[in-house]
């Protein structure tokens, strides 16, 4: 492509960027928030997966995300687009965890990439972190190699007061098309201070067939510790509690439910959160089978302090077409952790679901079909108190931001 034409297809998404930039969905009623579209990016292909985390230390929740073999970051609010790795540094890149591990008011962002999905021994995981200012050069070190890496994320399992990597792979190494039945195991890589992550210890979490999906985050009863859910074949599995002598630590997985019946690797689970209705009633919201069609809700209760058991299974939304996004937040402020979901095949779009408790429904409202939802990922982008959500658009090339407003506030300050 010459030079010239390259400058007027950046010239014209430039301008496509900016006329379609923000746009407002009218609430459904007087008393429900109205929601606010903004594309972050209008052009990054292969947009797989999104984060919001403070990466320059300003204390405001910024935008990463990792595809088509990049990682880049957006600062908040200006949504200056810069670059963490290229093509070059992270062929394959999959996924990213970023945290501030020396505590110096600048994120490090770990990276898995090498991914193929039919060559399971393959695999890398790297550290990224900042130059001296914010448009320096990230520097990376290399990890270790993790064999059918998929999956990052941080958060203090072990107990120890800083934040370890929970590390993920798909398969197993032994897994082959089309059923992909051998187990992979997620390992806990624990934090001990050292500054270079290829010396952190790893202690296995669990093992599992096609590991799609983890969440890592604490929860009342676990003293500040973090859980560790795993969305697989196998359904959803948490890892919540560990035996250990003073020097080593073994963990204790236990399955929650068994997801949707079927065939490997089409059953069990793909993607999975923890919400929570008012009254302190908690729910996993699921998307079911491996990038499956439909969303499913769980409820739960609290058999003892710490101690989460889980029901019978609901189909709430059986039309997602190769499902792959998933997020609760309580984006409407009345108790009740809403679900959204995503997929990236035919009638690609992002929906939410609302819990309607008079008829003990959830009812679902389309937010967006011009996203092929890679991934949904959450946090207060604008410090209004009320959570935002943010999508990566694999097919579509885009992220987008949904800012819901509530009808005391309006749209003002968007920008």
């Amino acid at each position: 492509m010459s030079c010239a034409r390259r400058s007027a297809r950046a010239a014209l998404l430039g301008l496509l960027a900016v006329l379609s930039r923000t746009w407002a969905l009218p609430a459904a009623t007087a008393d429900e928030p109205r929601v606010v579209r903004q594309v972050i990016d209008g052009d990054f292909p292969g947009a797989y997966q999104v984060e919001v985390a403070d990466v320059n230390g300003d204390g405001k929740p910024d935008v990463v995300v990792v595809g088509g073999s990049t990682c880049a970051w957006f600062e908040n609010p200006s949504w200056k687009k810069r670059i963490i790795t290229t093509g070059g540094q992270s062929p394959g890149v999959i996924s990213s965890a970023t945290t501030d591990l020396d505590r110096d008011g600048k994120a490090e962002v770990a990276i898995a990439y090498d991914f193929e999905m039919n060559q399971p021994a393959r695999g890398k995981l790297r550290l990224a972190r900042q130059g001296s200012g914010p448009d320096d050069p990230w520097t990376l070190f290399p990890a270790r190699d993790v064999p059918s890496i998929h999956r990052l994320r941080w958060g203090d399992v072990d107990g120890g007061g800083a934040p370890d990597l929970v590390v993920a792979p798909i398969f197993g190494l032994e897994s082959k098309p089309p059923r992909f039945e051998g187990a992979g195991t997620i390992e806990l890589l624990r934090n001990d201070g050292e500054r270079d992550l290829s010396r952190w210890k790893s202690v296995p979490l669990l093992k599992s067939p096609v590991i799609h999906a983890i969440e890592v985050k604490p929860l009342p009863g676990l003293e500040g510790r973090s859980t560790v859910l795993a969305a697989s074949n196998d359904g959803v599995s948490i890892v919540d509690s560990f035996l250990t002598d003073g020097t080593a630590i073994t963990f204790v997985p236990r399955r929650l439910v068994d997801g949707s019946p079927g065939k490997a690797p089409k059953r069990g689970c793909s993607e999975v959160h923890l919400g929570r209705l008012a009254g302190d009633h908690p729910f996993l919201a699921t998307l079911e089978p491996w990038h499956g069609g439909e969303v499913a809700v769980y409820p739960g209760r609290e058999a003892k302090p710490g101690v989460r058991e889980f029901g019978e299974r609901t189909v709430i939304d059986s039309t997602l077409d190769d499902g792959h996004a998933l997020w609760v937040a309580d984006v409407d402020g009345d108790g009740d952790d809403e679900i959204l979901a995503g997929h990236r095949g035919k009638d690609h779009r992002v929906s939410l679901y609302d819990y309607d408790r008079a008829a003990k429904t959830w009812k679902r409202s389309v937010l967006d079909r011009e996203v092929a939802a890679q991934d949904l990922r959450g946090g207060d982008l604008d410090g209004d108190g009320t959570p935002d959500v943010v999508a990566a658009g694999g097919a579509t090339h885009n992220v987008v931001w949904y800012r819901f407003v509530q009808p005391s506030a309006g749209a003002a300050g968007v920008k």
